[in-house]
């Protein structure tokens, strides 16, 4: 037969195996976009705006074409082609003036005539530099004096070299050349125009641009300028209206749609569910990191797993639904108010801020929804995990909705955002925060019938005299009822002095003793008339009577299911003291009737030790009311003296060690027992001067 402990930690572990697939099965369906059946061409019979920002992949690229065909070519001057450019107009008059000279005989005649010469000239001109002169041009050359000629080589040969000393390019060379030959020319009159317009003319023939192409620096920098262009993308932001209905699907808005993922495919989409497994796994493991360390106890309890789980997964599969209508719409509230009420601020802002990451795929990460979300979370888990009773349901609702209001308008203030969009980001923060604060209040019975576990609503409702127990109380035992009231009273103001749930402690006070009730006339407090039932009895079966009465009002607690909380409170109000009365009373039996000397641990209770603080302010106000009432004490110094004893006593019989209080705090307790006392017996309390020490 399976042990309890063993079924309790096999439901835990089938509870998160359904938790955390069905976590994961939620936030992939939510995050698959809304897809459409579109290509190239058809009409859209829907508008279509951008789930998310992204970039305009087709308009970035076109953008970048265009920087990279922006670029102009790159040149660099060449000195050869200079120098080659130089060497031809040198060339060119050598072989003229060559010609020139073998067709003269040693006698001074003519071998060739000028026509025949110049023809000769052309000729080779055009076979060796690729250039065609005119009859003119060729036969001036050949006819000049020697000393004409000689000047024209030397100011064309100038001239190329100016040219050439420059950058040159094919689209200035002409100018170049017109400009350099009159300039020279004209500073060297007298010459006849016909001889600049030679020079021009062999001059443009013969140089050739300077400026050679930089492959290679032309090539990085249209690369640079296309990457620049990648790198500052244009972008679509999210709400952009991409497609219009009735308007037809261009190569633009296809390429937005498919870069954004909303067009229809067969496929099943691998990547993000490997992602969205990650993710979850990712954040379930904090979660489970964070309750093993802080919340273990939580862990040891299938139903109040149950409870946080169900209240973790309902927020999420309802922004599956809720994300179309507005990412601003958030839920996590409802899980904060849950977990801060019944787990603490800490446990409830820790638990939000995990919900927000986990919905977070499915709103494509917006950052107004994450930042607006953990504001109301940070507020809402602050008021609700308070155990100060200062604040309401109404007021819960209220902060939750202003501090998500004002973080709206905050974040739209920053960003720019036009007053329409602002006030619409404002109304969808207001709306959720309430509705969603509003059914994790409403929602609160439901959980705690499932867990048992308490709420402030839950404690205000069982603190009602018409409650059956506390009127049972009433009726069969008074003066345990009595007694009931004033321990409370004790445990309310000492819990709230040091920080404690104040309210827990009082409520807890109230039902600590409901174990009487099976036999309320054993307890001194019920017995009327002076007559005690112990007086005839043996002091064996008193002390398995009396002690009894924890345990008893367990069973009675969790028959009326009581929280789990108050039920420790009942249980563990006594802790392991011992009965002294009916142990001295047995010790005396004993030795008159030569037994043995009866064992101490047959007169302890069988409770266990406080194991929070509320449970040890129950425990102290007990004692102490008891033994003030069965004193007789009326006044204050006499009860400080018997409260530090009886603390001292508890200390020392190590009730306190699992309790969380620490000596500051059973100071503060002790005061403000005497506080109530001061009330009580009319008197204002006189502290001890600081600076003497006890």
């Amino acid at each position: 037969m399976i042990g309890t402990g063993k079924a309790e930690k096999a439901i835990r572990i089938l509870l998160l195996l359904i938790l955390i697939p069905a976590t994961i099965a939620v936030v992939y369906w939510g995050s698959i976009p809304q897809r459409y059946n579109l290509s190239v061409g058809s009409i859209s019979n829907v508008d279509i705006t951008a789930p998310r920002s992204v970039v305009d992949t087709y308009e970035t690229n076109k953008k970048a074409r265009l920087a990279f065909e922006s670029v102009q070519v790159i040149y660099f001057r060449s000195e050869t082609i200079a120098d080659e450019s130089v060497d031809r107009v040198f060339r060119l008059f050598e072989l003229c003036s060559e010609l020139r000279d073998n067709n003269q005989r040693e006698d001074g005649t003519f071998i060739d005539s000028y026509s025949v010469l110049a023809n000769r000239f052309s000729l080779q001109a055009r076979e060796t530099f690729a250039i065609e002169l005119t009859d003119y041009e060729s036969i001036q050359l050949v006819t000049a004096t020697p000393e004409l000629f000689a000047e024209i080589k030397v100011n064309a040969t100038v001239i190329a070299e100016n040219i050439m000393a420059e950058n040159v390019d094919d689209k200035i060379l002409s100018d170049m050349v017109k400009q350099k030959t009159a300039m020279i020319i004209e500073a060297n009159k007298p010459y006849y125009v016909s001889i600049m317009d030679l020079v021009d003319s062999i001059l443009s023939q013969l140089l050739i641009p300077n400026m050679e192409l930089d492959a290679k620096a032309t090539e990085r920098a249209r690369d640079a300028a296309y990457q620049s262009a990648i790198n500052n993308p244009v972008m679509i932001e999210k709400g952009f209206r991409i497609v219009n209905v009735g308007e037809v699907i261009d190569e633009q808005n296809y390429s937005l749609l498919k870069d954004l993922d909303l067009l229809e495919t067969d496929r099943f989409d691998y990547q993000l569910l490997i992602g969205i497994v990650f993710y979850v796994s990712v954040l379930m493991t904090v979660m489970a990191l964070y309750l093993s360390q802080y919340k273990s106890a939580l862990l040891s309890n299938p139903k109040d797993f149950i409870v946080i789980s169900v209240s973790f997964i309902i927020p999420i599969l309802s922004a599956v639904y809720l994300k179309d209508i507005s990412t601003l719409i958030s839920t996590v509230y409802f899980t904060a108010v849950i977990i801060a009420t019944y787990l603490g601020i800490q446990s409830g802002i820790i638990f939000g801020v995990i919900q927000i990451l986990t919905i977070a795929p499915m709103n494509r990460f917006d950052i107004e929804y994450i930042f607006v979300s953990v504001i109301g979370i940070f507020v809402c888990s602050v008021v609700a995990g308070r155990t100060s009773r200062k604040f309401n349901s109404a007021s819960l609702i209220l902060f939750t909705s202003f501090a998500c209001f004002a973080a709206s308008v905050g974040y739209n203030l920053v960003i720019k955002s036009s007053r329409s969009a602002m006030l619409n980001a404002a109304l969808w923060a207001i709306i959720s925060a309430a509705v969603a604060v509003v059914a994790a209040i409403g929602s609160m019975p439901i959980f705690e019938l499932i867990s048992n576990a308490v709420s402030p609503v839950r404690l205000i409702d069982l603190s009602q005299p018409g409650n059956p127990l506390l009127k049972r109380l009433f009726l069969e035992a008074p003066g345990t009822s009595q007694h009931s009231m004033m321990v409370a009273n004790l445990a309310d103001s000492a819990a709230d002095a040091i920080g404690a749930n104040a309210l827990l402690a009082k409520v807890g006070a109230y039902y600590h003793d409901i174990g009487k009730l099976d036999n309320p006339t054993y307890f001194t407090e019920n017995q009327n008339e002076g007559y005690n039932p112990h007086n005839d009895m043996l002091p064996e079966d008193s002390m398995s009577i009396i002690s009894a009465h924890p345990e008893q009002g367990v069973r009675l607690a969790r028959k009326n299911r009581l929280p789990s909380s108050i039920i420790r409170i009942i249980q563990e109000h006594h802790g392991t003291t011992c009965q002294v009365f009916f142990y001295h009373k047995a010790k005396s039996l004993a030795a008159k009737r030569g037994l043995p000397e009866p064992a101490i641990g047959d007169f302890r209770y069988k409770g266990g030790i406080p194991s929070f603080k509320e449970s040890a302010v129950v425990m102290l106000a007990d004692t102490c009311e008891a033994a003030l009432r069965s004193t007789g004490i009326t006044n204050l110094d006499d009860a400080e003296d018997l409260f530090r004893k009886l603390f001292k006593q508890k200390i020392e019989q190590d009730q306190l060690n699992n309790s969380g209080l620490s000596f500051n705090d059973l100071e503060t307790i002790l005061k403000a027992f005497l506080q109530v006392y001061a009330g009580f017996f009319h008197e204002r309390v006189q502290y001890p001067d600081d600076s003497v020490v006890r």
